[in-house]
């Protein structure tokens, strides 16, 4: 979270901060979607932190900025060691020996000595932050039927649309940092709003000079390093079915770039800088393996968003490196230089990818990235950066190039650059070892889930992705599932289709165990000796043992010509690589060669032209239009569903949302309009509609609602009289929405067991008991049945962490029956005396918003906070997210609800299957009824639900309208459509008089 600059001006040394100046400009919140944070808020000095009392959210008293401490490293010098290959790069093979384009060798860490290594000089850190002020709505208004979705939904499009930015970031430093021992108060500048007087008056030496805040989001950034053929894909390939990580291929923009630039010349020149950005973009568009958005879509970078974020992190980092030279006494720097403005292109596009695909955080796999080390750390900062570094032997590395169609192809060269490569890493071990987790290939390959569960956990806390941050029930995969999903991932598969380097991803567990040590029975003692003599210090400090080169004596030195030779083999080995590509992939080659062609080229060549030749734009408009930058990826375009008519549905439903309309249509499920009559003259007409919903990662995920529509229920004789009076019957009308792993078997299961055992509950006669009574002691009686049925088992069903909702109205002659579990529900919809519609409730949702239920759950030993408020372990935290209930032992089970059928796990926290039950008089005139599962009630308020089925004769018109709608506004506020599930009926009494049946007649007439 960035910065509050905030000095005294009796003490203009003390500047504290903690810089994460890029995420400043990064577009989502992604778990607190509907936090609106005032940005531009003022806020007073943040005073330095002491030891005994850290700061932070704890330490601030109520009123006061919040500090926080963060040691910031920041490079005396600009450390760029040039350019390392990776062999698995979509170009790598067209450009042959690309060692001889690496500019520098890293500092020899073997070579010893602290003249070698050194750390940089670190800047004391902490930051003011201003308090956040929320979107301006109480509890009661969230919890009003209906409008947490559309709150949500605003929210959402809030954040989506990117934080404010502070148009005030380039000040005078040289004001703000001037030493004044004029006590007298300073009169604020034209463009300052005052500060709040604080609680307790500064002393009289101090005057203080406030600045305006920007507040954003802290995530972290991971880079995989090493060497490439170190099963780094397969590493990729598993982390990324963690839930909110992006690993997608690298196109390696730093690598293929950088030696480039300086053909796009001063990049302070918009017009520079938006060529460059263009090529970039191209560039990662012609990737070998596509980069997909959350829907299976291939990324499209919109140049203009990139090319503002670019220049609002400049101008951040700009600021920031202005104050550190003033701190260290060095003349303020003007303009940044022009790797860095390839690096905020990179971070521009890897945020857009993470956004495009509603994940937190994201993985680069270019694997040189670490000789940019020192680059990235005064980019990012010690918060933000961290390293996953992955070890290989060489002679495997080396045996897997020499049998792959890419990269370098002659052992010592290969080895050469493994050696690099590994320098590159200890450099990085030295300097930051606090931001750098090293995993061994070989002890993946003998337990990938401990080795795995290790990377995730030095990744930090997990949590869902952004498109299933409604769900009913927070799924965390297990390390297990992290591991055996990858090989039937999405980008396994993406890769795995395009080149036979990625064969092996898709391959089992028999496969991977004959890697181990490989090279001993396949390569020969010539390449092994090679590889040993150009990586034997690296082997060394590693711990490879070498098979040849036992010690120093049997070293032998490579001379000049012997090197010159290699190389020429090399080359020559890369070209005959490249011509038996051609013929044996060439769809593969043509990939490679189309990438290849965006680095050459030139300033003249454009993809976007009319963005390469639109006006310039300064930093007061990019500030200015940050706010308005909206991804295009899975938004609905509002204007055009204006004309739509979901009285049809589905019909044109591909134009509301991301699946085909013949998907939707095989998805939707319609129990067309029917009636039933009771005796006193009661008739109910009804219709009941259920659309599966639409998962980016599983798109034929089974629907998992269930509903009942218009089961007579016989009314029972009792025994007790000479005629055997039959009690009256009904009509029984039920909806369930599953949740879980196994939600889609409990809501069918539910429903089989409600419809039978209320069946035959209902004829269990007890003469002492009225008929209401009798009716809501059965339903009881039946959920906690099927309930303990599904919890303890009995049925098959493993409901440890699945369940299901369940709301159910009995229809009898004088009275509606309600019983409810969980957040589906059911509304009834008359008129009052007015002549109005009136909406009323007859269940009430079962959530962690109700005190009552949170009195129990917490009396069970259950934890109520949200997602983000848990894992700061603050329940004070601001935020908009959905409470839910876990556990004081871990983070689990994250439900969204406080009773429900099944779940065993939540039972243990209070979570209760007891139905509340309600019983209402049929009202004398004409009214309707609606059941529905929470897809519908969470973007269409009670009231508009009302609205709209009082505008339709046919109950089944008005299912497939609200059907519609909601799958129009799940579309359009999420990256996903819950399952929607849905039942409208009339209820109308029989007018038997001669005047009741002239009215009809005229009324059918008409």
């Amino acid at each position: 979270i960035v910065v509050t600059i905030s000095t005294t001006k009796a003490d203009a040394s003390k500047i504290y901060w903690n810089w994460n100046w890029n995420s400043l400009i990064h577009k989502r919140t992604p778990l607190s979607p509907v936090h609106k944070m005032c940005l531009l808020s003022e806020t007073s000095v943040a005073t330095p932190p002491t030891k005994d009392a850290p700061p932070g959210p704890s330490s601030a008293k109520e009123g006061e900025s919040r500090p926080s401490v963060t040691g910031t490293e920041v490079s005396d010098d600009e450390y760029s060691r040039g350019i390392s290959d990776d062999a698995d790069s979509s170009v790598a093979s067209l450009h042959g020996n690309v060692l001889d384009d690496i500019v520098a060798d890293p500092k020899d860490i073997t070579a010893g000595g602290d003249e070698q290594v050194k750390s940089k000089e670190a800047s004391s850190a902490s930051l003011g932050i201003s308090d956040i002020e929320l979107l301006d709505v109480d509890e009661q208004e969230l919890n009003k039927p209906g409008r947490r979705g559309s709150l949500l939904k605003e929210g959402r499009r809030s954040s989506q649309e990117s934080l404010r930015w502070n148009k005030q970031l380039s000040f005078n430093i040289e004001d703000l940092m001037s030493d004044n021992d004029d006590d007298e108060e300073e009169e604020p500048e034209a463009d300052e709003v005052p500060t709040a007087p604080d609680t307790e008056e500064p002393s009289s030496s101090t005057s203080k000079k406030t600045v305006k805040t920007v507040i954003a989001q802290n995530s972290k950034v991971f880079f995989m390093i090493g060497c490439q053929r170190s099963g780094s894909n397969w590493l990729r390939t598993m982390l990324s079915e963690r839930e909110d990580l992006i690993a997608p291929h690298p196109p390696h923009i730093m690598r293929d770039f950088m030696p480039r630039l300086e053909k796009y010349g001063d990049l302070t020149v918009q017009a520079n800088l938006k060529i460059l950005i263009d090529h970039v973009c191209a560039f990662v568009e012609h990737n070998q393996v596509k980069w997909m958005d959350l829907h299976s879509r291939p990324m499209e970078f919109k140049r203009s968003s990139i090319l503002m974020e670019v220049m609002v992190t400049i101008e951040c980092y700009l600021f920031k490196e202005k104050y550190t030279d003033m701190q260290d006494g060095r003349e303020a720097a003007e303009k940044i230089d022009n790797p860095y403005y390839l690096l905020a292109i990179f971070d521009a596009i890897m945020n857009t990818m993470t956004e495009g695909n509603g994940k937190k955080i994201w993985m680069c796999k270019s694997m040189g990235m670490s000789q940019f080390h020192d680059m990235l750390l005064s980019f990012y900062g010690k918060e933000r950066l961290r390293y996953i570094y992955l070890v290989r032997d060489p002679r495997d590395v080396c045996l897997s190039f020499m049998n792959t169609p890419v990269g370098e192809c002659h052992p010592y060269v290969i080895a050469k650059k493994w050696a690099k490569l590994q320098n590159f890493a200890a450099y990085i071990l030295h300097d930051a070892p606090d931001l750098i987790h090293q995993v061994c290939y070989e002890e993946v390959l003998g337990d990938k889930k401990s080795q795995v569960a290790k990377i995730v956990e030095f990744m930090g806390a997990r949590d869902v992705c952004r498109s299933m941050r409604r769900g009913s029930i927070i799924a965390i995969k297990s390390e297990k599932e992290v591991v055996s999903g990858a090989k039937n991932g999405r980008e396994a598969g993406l890769a795995r289709r395009l080149s036979v380097q990625f064969k092996n991803l898709m391959r089992g567990d028999s496969f991977i165990a004959g890697q181990l040590k490989k090279w001993a029975r396949e390569m020969k003692d010539e390449d092994i000796l090679l590889v040993e003599l150009a990586a034997f210090d690296q082997m060394q400090r590693l711990g490879y043992e070498p098979h040849l080169v036992k010690s120093e004596e049997d070293r032998i030195d490579i001379t000049e010509e012997l090197c010159e030779e290699y190389a020429a083999e090399n080359k020559r080995l890369v070209g005959k690589t490249n011509a038996d590509l051609a013929i044996a992939n060439p769809d593969d080659l043509k990939r490679r060669k189309i990438q290849a062609a965006v680095l050459e080229k030139t300033n003249s060549e454009h993809y976007d032209e009319e963005f390469v030749k639109s006006f310039v734009i300064d930093i007061e408009d990019a500030l200015d239009s940050i706010d308005n930058i909206v991804s295009d990826k899975g938004f609905l375009r509002k204007g055009a569903t204006a004309r739509f008519n979901f009285q049809q549905w589905p019909l044109n439903a591909s134009m509301v949302g991301f699946m085909p309309g013949v998907e939707v249509l095989d998805r939707f499920n319609l129990q067309d309009t029917q009636t039933l009559k009771l005796k006193g003259g009661l008739s109910v007409t009804f219709a009941a509609a259920s659309q599966a919903g639409y998962y980016p990662s599983d798109r034929h995920k089974a629907n998992q609602d269930a509903y009942i529509a218009g089961v007579r229920v016989a009314g029972a004789r009792s025994n007790q009289t000479r005629f055997k009076k039959e009690r009256d019957s009904g009509i029984l009308f039920a909806v369930f929405d599953g949740h879980g792993p196994n939600g889609t078997e409990c809501a069918m299961q539910a429903q089989e067991n409600v419809r039978e055992q209320f069946m035959e509950g209902k004829k269990d006669v007890r003469e002492s008991l009225d008929e209401t009574t009798h009716i809501s002691n059965t339903l009881s009686a039946t959920y906690r049945r099927t309930s303990s049925l599904l919890e303890t088992g009995e049925v098959g069903i493993d409901a440890s962490q699945s369940g299901t909702t369940a709301t159910s109205l009995f229809i009898s002659k004088d009275f509606f029956h309600t019983a409810n579990v969980g957040d589906s529900r059911c509304l009834l919809v008359e008129q009052d005396k007015q002549g109005k519609t009136a909406v009323k409730a007859l269940t009430k949702d079962h959530t962690p918003d109700r005190e009552d239920e949170i009195k129990r759950i917490e009396a069970h030993g259950g934890i109520v906070m949200s997602s983000d408020q848990y894992d700061s372990k603050d329940p004070t935290l601001p935020t908009f997210e959905q409470k839910r209930i876990w556990s004081k032992a871990g983070k689990w089970p994250g439900t969204a609800f406080t009773r429900s059928i099944g779940d065993a796990v939540a039972k243990e926290l209070g979570v209760i299957s007891d139905p509340e039950c309600a019983n209402f008089p049929i009202p004398t005139s004409d009214a309707m009824f609606v059941l529905g599962s929470d897809g519908v009630f969470d973007f269409i308020p009670d009231d508009e639900i009302g609205a709209i089925v009082k505008k339709f004769d046919d109950p089944a018109d008005a299912c497939r309208d609200l059907v519609g709608k909601a799958w129009n506004r799940w579309c359009d506020s999420e990256e996903r459509a819950d399952d929607i599930t849905v039942i409208v009926g009339h209820v109308k009494q029989s007018d038997r008089s001669v005047l009741g049946k002239v009215r009809r007649h005229f009324s059918r007439s008409a």
